[in-house]
């Protein structure tokens, strides 16, 4: 099985060209926007980074 490149929220911010504050509200706010965080810890947070790049490359288009 393939070794999961995990990567934090600061990483994420700059992937995305946002802020850490802006990810982190957003995340708090439960956007479906954001890729899925994976807990580590009680306060690590790390996301996917296939996941991301993933979703980067084919985003996920919202229905009306």
């Amino acid at each position: 099985m393939p070794v999961r490149a995990l990567q934090p929220t600061r990483w994420l911010a700059q992937r995305l060209g946002l802020s850490v504050s802006t990810i982190e509200r957003l995340r708090a706010r439960g956007d479906r926007n954001l890729p899925p965080h994976v807990l580590i810890g009680p306060q690590t947070i790390r996301y996917d980074e296939a996941v991301v790049e993933a979703r980067l490359v084919s985003p996920a288009t919202g229905s009306s």
